[in-house]
């Protein structure tokens, strides 16, 4: 998927179902200045999301070709469905207040019982796909359709009023906040990293989820595209079509799984922000029935919003100390290296693994965090000093930091986000693992290092590599040791199997 930096997570790029109507023809196209209006304009209006433009009639505006190049005479800041109809293109105009979406208008004109908003060009624009005019947000407590709608009473029996798609309704109640999503629900801001949850609550009749719009009126959560201006989206399994053929990938786009064919319908649960090189343009949903298998948003048709993560949520675990900006480092027999972590400012520190040590002092079995680190700057001396650079697969006397095997106390820190791990191991199995290793125990460390004696290294992260490389010379080292015990051989084992799947599967450096 080729990505651009002109996609922008919020309130101007939200709907996931337009992109099949939004295709641009691949052919050169010149493009017009945009008509100077004779009137002055009133101000501006942001879109919701790009939507077609109309004519003063209310139909549809077909593009004009030129009749030697064919391509079309398409105006200043809209663009061309696949078809020729003209759109707007939320990504090439902005105010300057840095306003994505922003046109300015002429007025507004009532066309067939609705209401739009003049632009130039003589187009007029639906007001449903308005969120702000001025600068104010113009959708607040109400609910803009996306489907047609009968109108229910507290019984669930239909009124005999219907309502239809774009339709601005006021609803009755008020937005709350929540932990977890329910079954409806919107972001108020779609680009925060811990998204704040809030939802519209829904009254049950005959087990489906109905808004209230006062005087015992009712209608289907389910038919509501946007609440108050944000897009409602769907804490559920839902449907998609596939528009080509397409393979899945994984989160990380590192292979390819299997084939969907056009036209087939499949089940997805999540959006997911992947990462990209190049920045974000679109989201990949989750197969419901393949939990390790994405596709492409621009692959298939969906007609609801989902919940969105980002790539980073499914792939790492982040934790935050739990007082301070810096919690201790430990190594692999649950004794302190003299050195702390220090988070950096609006990040989070970055784990991998959970694992019971022996803890020979207290006579215990503790909980630890493996820690992922690849900046010495974050870490800092018992004399409150960063600590030197130095390479893990070239260890050199009195090396400060063994490259990325270090651990933090579970009790020092809180879960933030990310993947909620389990202990690999049992407080039982760490006390149990105490007694020297011997020959016999270290025999899969021994298979695993062999086999990757002759791995060619091509990823393009030094990160990784230098990770792969500390976990590779770590194993080496508790091989030929006679004094290790059965649990430093398992870690190592561990560890390697851990830095393998890293460096294969990851599409950029873990840690901090």
């Amino acid at each position: 998927m080729k990505l651009t930096k002109k996609i922008r997570i919020g309130l101007t790029a939200t709907v996931l179902a337009i992109t099949p109507l939004s295709t641009v023809l691949a052919q050169v196209q010149p493009v017009l200045a945009a008509k100077k209006s004779v009137k002055k304009a009133k101000g501006t209006v942001q879109l919701l999301e790009d939507d077609y433009v109309y004519n003063q009639f209310g139909n549809k505006i077909k593009i004009k070709q030129d009749p030697t190049s064919k391509a079309y005479l398409i105006p200043a800041d809209f663009r061309v469905d696949k078809k020729g109809f003209a759109m707007t293109d939320v990504n090439s105009v902005r105010d300057t207040g840095e306003n994505y979406g922003t046109y300015p208008y002429y007025g507004t004109k009532k066309i067939n019982g609705r209401t739009y908003y003049q632009l130039a060009n003589n187009y007029y624009l639906d007001a449903a796909v308005v969120i702000n005019q001025n600068g104010k947000n113009t959708k607040k407590n109400k609910l803009i359709l996306n489907h047609n709608s009968f109108v229910y009473n507290k019984n669930g029996h239909a009124t005999g009023k219907k309502l239809f798609k774009k339709d601005i309704v006021s609803y009755q109640g008020k937005i709350k906040s929540a932990t977890e999503a329910p079954t409806y629900f919107f972001y108020e801001d779609d680009s925060a990293r811990h998204l704040k949850i809030e939802y519209l609550p829904t009254a049950k009749i005959k087990g489906k989820n109905f808004y209230s719009l006062g005087q015992g009126h009712y209608i289907k959560a389910a038919n509501v595209g946007y609440i108050d201006g944000h897009a409602q989206r769907y804490n559920g399994v839902a449907t998609a079509t596939v528009l080509t053929k397409s393979s899945t990938t994984t989160v990380n786009y590192s292979s390819i799984k299997r084939t969907l064919k056009k036209g087939q319908k499949i089940k997805v649960d999540l959006a997911v922000i992947p990462y990209a090189n190049d920045g974000f343009e679109g989201y990949i949903f989750r197969l419901h029935d393949h939990p390790d298998e994405y596709i492409d948003q621009n692959n298939v048709s969906l007609k609801v919003n989902l919940p969105i993560v980002n790539y980073e949520d499914l792939t790492y675990t982040f934790v935050q100390p739990l007082s301070g900006d810096t919690v201790q480092l430990y190594d692999t027999t649950g004794k302190s290296i003299g050195k702390s972590i220090k988070k950096q400012k609006y990040r989070d520190l970055t784990v991998d693994g959970l694992m019971y040590l022996w803890i020979p002092e207290e006579k215990k079995a503790e909980l630890f965090y493996h820690c992922l680190n690849y900046e010495n700057s974050s870490v800092i001396d018992a004399n409150n000093s960063a600590t030197t650079n130095s390479s893990p697969a070239h260890p050199v006397e009195k090396q400060k930091l063994n490259y990325g095997n270090n651990f933090i106390k579970a009790s020092d820190v809180k879960y933030i986000s990310g993947i909620k791990l389990n202990p690999i191991n049992t407080a039982a199995q760490a006390e149990s693992d105490q007694k020297t290793a011997s020959e016999t125990d270290k025999q899969e460390l021994a298979k695993l290092i062999d086999q990757e004696k002759d791995r060619k290294i091509n990823s393009a992260y030094t990160n990784l590599k230098a990770n792969y490389d500390s976990a590779l010379t770590n194993a080496i080292l508790i091989q030929k040791s006679d004094k290790v015990t059965v649990a430093e051989v398992k870690e190592a084992v561990w560890y390697l199997k851990t830095a393998i799947t890293q460096l294969t599967t990851m599409s950029y450096p873990l840690g901090d």
